[in-house]
């Protein structure tokens, strides 16, 4: 593995992560309306796209944490519509 791949996968490892934070407060607090429905399906949709992207490329370090961020991006999305 060279270092380019290694800045791969550690960008797509904090790119995940950086919902983490958000969903936990949503959790605790129970309050989600200072969080953007807009920004969240934009979110959503983009990740959905890079997906496929990495997919198809066969580009695993993108394609890996973009389909982990996905998941993470549509429980925030549930979230934001039940809460």
């Amino acid at each position: 593995m060279i270092y380019v791949d290694i800045f791969g996968w550690l960008g797509g490892i904090l790119l995940t992560l950086n919902l983490i934070p958000q969903i936990y407060k949503a959790n605790v607090t129970k309050k989600v309306e200072d969080i953007s429905i807009t920004f969240i399906i934009v979110n959503v949709t983009g990740l959905l796209l890079y997906s496929i992207y990495g997919l198809y490329y066969e580009i695993y370090q993108v394609a890996i944490s973009s389909l982990t961020s996905l998941c993470i991006s549509l429980y925030f999305l549930y979230l934001k519509l039940t809460l």
